[in-house]
């Protein structure tokens, strides 16, 4: 190899390295900025859900998770009026009192339509057939309350779409 192919093969290997650096700092910066973490109180937590509760009335979350992932309705046939736009995932964490804040754009979650792959338990308690909830299910759900609920732990989750 020549001296003059092993200074562009130098430049090259130099140029794909400082884009790869580049490429991961994006990636750290983007997934930092969509992830909120606070200290708060469980008073304070539990207007945060009460808050993101009320928006939806007395409508029931679509998924159960303490005992396993149970579809608890199926998706509408039809798209709902509203697009969705934001996928938000509240999560307190009781021994560290703290609250994680999470708003996934949907435009990342359609990249990737099995995202969300949880299959309904015939033998817990809600719908009795397995299925698979897609990221298009619950699009066709529209804005709606996805889950809610606390764990045996006391650590709470309440995932919604808008």
């Amino acid at each position: 190899m020549t001296k003059k192919q092993k200074t562009i093969l130098l430049a090259i290997l130099g140029v794909v390295g400082v884009l790869a650096i580049a490429v991961i700092g994006t990636g750290i910066w983007i997934v930092r900025s969509l992830v909120e973490n606070v200290s708060m109180n469980e008073a304070a937590a539990t207007r945060s859900f009460d808050d993101v509760r009320a928006r939806f009335g007395d409508t029931g979350p679509v998924v159960a998770l303490r005992d396993g992932p149970v579809l608890l309705r199926r998706p509408p046939e039809t798209q709902p009026a509203a697009t969705v736009k934001t996928l938000h995932i509240l999560r307190w964490d009781d021994g560290a009192e703290r609250m994680s804040r999470i708003d996934l754009p949907f435009l990342l979650l359609r990249m990737r339509d099995g995202l969300f792959r949880l299959k309904a338990d015939p033998n817990a308690t809600g719908l009795s057939f397995s299925t698979s909830l897609r990221v298009a299910d619950i699009e066709r759900f529209g804005p709606a309350l996805l889950v809610d609920d606390t764990m045996p732990n006391g650590d709470r989750v309440l995932v919604w779409s808008d």
